[in-house]
């Protein structure tokens, strides 16, 4: 489990642990709702441990049932699947593309919030000029429509692009997809990251429904080691695969 050597490579193994956090934080604005705020951290903690645990078990059993030579992060949860099903005498080859189809079927839903998710905030970007007012354009019923369609429209074409300029290497195409994925989950938090720091710092008497720490030397403590770390992440997001 502890690479043999630390270098390029088996740093970027990290990069899907990475992006299996992303994103993590959406739920933070709802903490205001919340009988007991501060259990928020620690549901949190408990969240992070238990998808290390499950990222840890899945990838061992990719790597004593796959071959070496043969695992690929685009397949090698799909092919594990048939491996394991057909050494227990079932149609692995088949079955392993039920599951394949179903995982795109939950990867699509999952695109649909990941895409749906920063439409607010766009959306008050151009109510306040920050983006062109014709974004700011909404339904009946609410829904900022041009923001979705500028984004569904920039997700497509990058998808297309990195598909088809791939060639044959599907798996080539799936790190390049994982790695800029990553990078601008992690540009976000840098920013947010700045931002707490520079909030805390000058503007500590704001009211705020949940507070880190009640000492604001420590909260700025664990921000800036959050920054490091994250800054460190998002280089290792361009180191070839």
């Amino acid at each position: 489990m502890i690479p043999h050597k630390l270098n390029g490579s088996t740093l970027v193994a990290f990069v899907p642990f990475m992006l299996a956090f992303c994103g993590g934080g959406a739920s933070a604005p709802h903490v205001k709702n919340l009988d007991h705020p501060r259990s928020y951290s620690k549901v949190m903690l408990a969240l992070a441990i238990t998808a290390i645990c499950f990222d840890l078990l899945g990838s061992m059993a990719i790597g004593m049932t796959v071959p070496k030579d043969q695992i690929q992060n685009s397949t090698g949860f799909v092919y594990t699947y048939g491996k394991l099903l057909t050494s227990i005498g079932l149609p692995g080859d088949l079955l392993q593309k039920i599951v394949g189809i179903m995982l795109a079927c939950g990867i699509i839903g999952e695109l649909g919030n990941w895409i749906a998710g920063p439409n607010q905030g766009m959306y008050e970007a151009a109510r306040e000029g920050y983006m062109p007012k014709f974004f700011a354009k909404t339904t009946k019923h609410g829904v900022p429509i041009r923001i979705m369609i500028l984004q569904s429209s920039i997700v497509t074409i990058s998808a297309l692009l990195i598909t088809f300029t791939s060639g044959a290497n599907a798996d080539f195409a799936f790190n390049v997809s994982l790695a800029v994925t990553t990078a601008q989950c992690l540009m976000v938090y840098m920013i947010m990251l700045i931002a707490y720091i520079v909030l805390k710092r000058r503007h500590e008497d704001y009211h705020r429904m949940y507070y880190m720490s009640k000492n604001p030397n420590t909260s700025i403590a664990i921000a800036i080691f959050a920054l490091i770390i994250t800054v460190i992440a998002f280089f290792v997001t361009f180191v070839p695969a």
